[in-house]
């Protein structure tokens, strides 16, 4: 046998899987253009797409000549493609087959293997050679792996192809006659020109056994062709450091409709398997799937799943995955007719001319014609009615001129949606593009009513905030249930769980919103495959020591701002977080990667800044499993156990009980000449929070106070650490020094800050060099025993519904803010947000009670935010802002008597606006400004002194405004022009009655 088997005539590319669908509509476009193409048909979309470019640079493709391109592509795919296999001969062989199988299943698969033990040995063996030889240029990666059987088997001079009759003999006499047997009624295996059983794609895919590794060895999308039989192939063996009580890891199938309708997902009910070596199953390729790895006891682990995303049974699969390299065979089949004749080229089967309509409409911009031809062509393929659904969607968001083509859009795009739930029931995006689209519509509704409709909107909202809600809710039961058993990640089920809150938020069904918002928050437990703290063992080794920043106060210890306070630990002393070859084998990853992407940005975070280059640490960790390994060990011997040494005491805010784990982690490097070409100061990141519940952030090279190597400025600056004035007595933040104490940095490399992540924080501008560094947010999981009671994501709550509140009406947006303050007392963000709302968001024209009990609770929570956080500008420019309009409003509507003394009315104020400006100003040196209008404080001081007649004062206030205005360079801005006109108009009064005086 010719050592190229089917090398010349051959084309079929590794699997990838198909595009996968996020609920977001800007996703789906970033997708749309890079998404991969599912095994095997590479080859037809872009011969295809060669033969469309000449067509569409004359004329418009008309619906006939695009289906006899599909035809003639599908031909020569079915007659071309993996010709070294054997293909359907029509015979008798099989008949025991057929007398037992279950056509109602939508899966067969025999207990018996098809393959020997010694063919899928020599399978993977082959296959093992092949991934080490490429695996450099792969960036070294070990995760998901796969080759094109062919080129496997091409290019390996000492591959044993025993398996080759092997693996005829199983297509002939067990996988062609299994499909016949299995799905009797097929279109496509019937008709006058006697169709058969081919191969058009073969390929070995490969996955994990690494620290960090996934369970999954193909993603969970659907396949190419008509029918797909997935062969496992085995593993490696348990790799070093196991146990001998581990359970052997064996191979299994995530089939997504084996999920139940009523709701009631029972345990492990979507896994075909375990499968042994050789086992095979077969599935139409219309099934959403995904190959992963489980241990052989998986059935017996649990009966019903827990709430809980994170079951026994997923962490023993994701130890499974950790534990051995496990390999599969995938074959893409469809039929083909003995037609070789151009000018009578067969018609292609219904679901192949669906599939290549719609993969190939991704390259095109005429995308909705081939769409629409495939669902006409295919009028029960569901995948087609959710890509024309999300292509309506795109249309409405990209194009602002629709007219009223924008409702005839809106309700295609729930037709097709509601169209492809019901056809395909199990599928998580249906449904959740579905809620997309009736979200679209109900905000359709809303503008006309706004624009004077006679419809009664009420009443129409809560028609679709409901099927929202519904829809949405099958959405994350079917994302859960891919979840639990690590079939899919958590991006999807995030995103529906994120909307489900929203929406029940508009419900105002809090308590069900705030149930959303833990399992959202479970996610973000989840997303990471870095080491979860083990609460069982037994720490030996010593943890780095550290000491407390503090913001100082005064000794008073009845005024509860002027304390002490801890607001971020760092670690001192020998013993570092990341010791020196630590630092060294992270960045060596760090450079590397940076090198590989050439710039380009692989970071999530839409944050991001001129002069910042950032990449998530498990891309890194994925890459280098030794790294892996090193990261785990810090996690579990220095910064979890640090973590509880230095938080577990606070009463404010107790420790979680269940295990500490990484929800995200970044390193991030700050190039000081990049920032500065670009026109910024220098590189560095704004005022923020973090997400989860604590900030770790490790220095990764030295300042140049410490080495003439190092980088200049970039510390990071904490808001709690400024000084300032407040209520006439002086105190100091921090010690006096030279003014830069509140911006503060690890001690050397290796050494980190760590803080809680409501603590307000940038990073300060590195001004020369280059700077990075490794930042780790760490959350919770929940507690394993079901006794203890305890809202572990207490404080992700509230950081959660603050954005949420937002997207709401005015009344619901209060109760929102509300229910987050209560979820986290202590933060001083929400009585911040609250106080906006209440103060700005009003009509300052209504007189009414109500509307001067909201101006007034709005102070309150201004002055609130502030005792929680002093420093804190914003709260303060508000605070002074909202007594000044208060005044104003108790002037207008004769409350002057419910009003404080005006002594300490304007003391309060003048004490408000004055220290926001005293804090900006510090901010604004520091590179890290909040934005805050210093002219409009000035302003708002100079009128309100005006108003008690302290005409020196007010001169004093007023002169500062244009100084303000000319430093930011704003003179000509209309507001700026108007706020000038206002201070001479406010001038020339004090001008006048100083005259009269004299």
């Amino acid at each position: 046998m010719s050592r190229s088997i089917g090398a010349a005539h051959g084309y079929s590319r590794p699997y990838h899987g198909g595009v996968c669908f996020l609920f977001l509509l800007v996703t789906f476009q970033l997708h749309s253009t890079f998404a991969f193409v599912p095994s095997g048909h590479e080859h037809h979309i872009r011969s295809l797409n060669s033969s469309i470019n000449t067509v569409q640079s004359t004329i418009e493709s008309t619906d006939e000549a695009i289906l006899r391109d599909i035809d003639k592509n599908h031909n020569d795919d079915a007659n071309q493609l993996c010709s070294y296999l054997e293909s359907e001969e029509i015979t008798s062989a099989g008949d025991e087959i057929l007398q037992t199988i279950d056509t109602t299943t939508a899966y067969q698969s025999p207990p018996t293997p098809i393959l020997s033990d010694e063919a899928t040995s020599a399978l993977r063996t082959t296959a093992q050679r092949y991934f080490e030889k490429i695996r450099d240029s792969n960036n070294g990666a070990w995760g998901m792996e796969q080759v094109d059987l062919d080129e496997l088997f091409s290019t390996d001079a000492e591959s044993d192809v025993s398996w080759k009759k092997e693996l005829d003999d199983a297509l002939t006499q067990n996988i062609y006659p299994l499909i016949r047997s299995g799905w009797p009624s097929h279109d496509a295996l019937s008709g006058d020109s006697q169709p058969v059983l081919t191969v058009t794609s073969a390929t070995l895919v490969t996955g994990w056994g690494c620290p960090g590794g996934k369970a999954t060895l193909t993603p969970l999308d659907r396949d190419a062709g008509l029918f797909v039989a997935h062969i496992d192939l085995g593993n490696d063996g348990q790799i070093a450091n196991t146990s001998a009580e581990d359970t052997p890891v064996m191979g299994a199938l995530y089939l997504e409709s084996l999920i139940a309708d009523d709701g009631e997902i029972q345990s492990h009910e979507p896994i075909v398997g375990p499968l042994k070596p050789g086992q095979m199953v077969v599935h139409r390729s219309i099934e959403r799937t995904s190959a992963i790895v489980v241990p052989s006891d998986i059935h017996s682990s649990e009966q019903k799943y827990k709430s809980s995303l994170d079951t026994v049974s997923r962490r023993q699969i994701w130890k499974a995955a950790e534990r051995t390299r496990h390999y599969a065979l995938r074959l893409v089949l469809t039929t083909k007719t003995g037609s070789n004749d151009d000018t009578d080229i067969p018609e292609a089967p219904t679901e192949e001319r669906s599939y290549r309509l719609r993969e190939t409409s991704r390259l095109l911009d005429s995308r909705m014609q081939y769409l629409t031809l495939a669902s006409e062509v295919d009028l029960n393929d569901a995948e087609n009615h959710l890509r024309l659904g999300i292509n309506y969607l795109v249309k409405i968001s990209s194009d602002n001129q629709l007219g009223l083509d924008e409702q005839s859009y809106i309700d295609k795009a729930v037709f097709h949606f509601e169209k492809a739930a019901a056809l395909c029931p199990t599928d998580a995006r249906t449904h959740s593009q579905l809620a997309t689209a009736l979200r679209a519509k109900m905000e359709y509704e809303q503008r006309l009513h706004m624009e004077g409709a006679d419809r009664d909107y009420d009443s129409l909202e809560s028609v679709y905030l409901n099927r929202m809600r519904d829809a949405l809710e099958r959405s994350v039961q079917l994302g859960s249930a891919a979840v639990r058993v690590c079939a899919n990640g958590i991006d999807d089920l995030s995103l529906s769980l994120h909307k489900l809150a929203e929406t029940l938020c508009r419900m105002g069904e809090l308590d069900a919103a705030l149930d959303a918002i833990d399992k959202w928050a479970e996610c973000g437990s989840l997303r990471s495959g870095l080491a979860v703290e083990d609460k069982n063992h037994q720490h030996q080794s010593p943890i780095p020591s550290f000491k407390w920043i503090q913001a100082q106060g005064d000794d008073d210890t009845n005024t509860t701002i002027l304390n002490r306070r801890d607001i971020a630990l760092t670690t001192v002393g020998d013993l570092r977080v990341f010791e020196p070859a630590d630092v060294s084998l992270l960045r060596a990853a760090a450079d590397k990667h940076f090198a590989q992407t050439a710039g380009q940005q692989t970071s999530r975070y839409t944050m991001q800044y001129e002069g910042n280059s950032e990449v998530h640490l498990d891309d890194l960790c994925s890459a280098d499993p030794d790294l892996k390994l090193r990261i785990d060990r810090i996690l579990q011997e220095k910064v979890y156990p640090l973590v509880r040494a230095a938080f577990g005491e606070d009463e404010d805010e107790p420790e979680p009980k269940g295990s500490i784990c990484v929800y995200d982690s970044i390193f991030v490097r700050y190039n000081a000449e990049q920032a500065k070409a670009a026109g910024l100061r220098g590189a560095s990141q704004p005022l923020h929070q973090d997400g989860g519940i604590y900030s770790v952030n490790i220095a990764l090279n030295e300042h140049l106070d410490d080495s003439e190597n190092g980088f200049t400025g970039g510390k990071t600056a904490a808001s709690n650490l400024i000084n300032l004035v407040q209520g006439g007595t002086f105190f100091e933040a921090l010690t006096v020094g030279d003014g830069d104490d509140y911006i503060q940095r690890p001690s050397a490399p290796g050494h980190a800050i760590i803080h809680k992540t409501t603590q307000r924080h940038a990073g300060a501008p590195t001004t020369s060099g280059v700077r990075d560094i490794l930042v780790i947010f760490l959350t919770a999981r929940q507690p394993e025993k079901s006794e203890i009671e305890e809202v572990t994501w207490r404080v992700e709550r509230a950081m959660r519904l603050t954005p949420l509140a937002k997207q709401l009406s005015r009344e619901k947006l209060i109760s929102c803010l509300k229910l987050a303050t209560k979820n986290d007392p202590t933060s001083h963000a929400l009585p911040y947000a609250l106080g906006v709302h209440l103060t700005q968001e009003g009509d300052m024209n209504d007189p009414s009670d109500e509307r001067w009990e909201e101006i007034y609770q709005g102070v309150e929570s201004f002055e609130r935010s502030i005792v929680l956080n002093p420093a804190d500008a914003r709260a303060h420019y508000n605070l002074g802002m909202a007594l000044s309009d208060r005044h104003k409003y108790a002037m207008r509507t004769r409350r002057m008597h419910l009003l404080p003394p005006p002594q300490e009315a304007a003391e309060s104020l003048i004490n408000a606006l004055e220290t926001a400006i005293q804090l900006e100003i510090k901010c604004d040196e520091a590179g890290c400004s909040n934005g805050i209008n210093i002219a409009e404080a000035f302003l708002t001081l100079g009128d309100f002194v005006l108003r008690l007649k302290n005409f020196d004062l007010a001169r004093i206030y007023l002169n500062q405004v244009e100084a303000c205005i000319k430093g930011v360079g704003d003179t000509d801005e209309d507001w700026a022009q108007s706020m000038l006109q206002q201070v001479s108009a406010m001038l020339a009064y004090i001008h006048e009655n100083e005259a009269i005086v004299k």
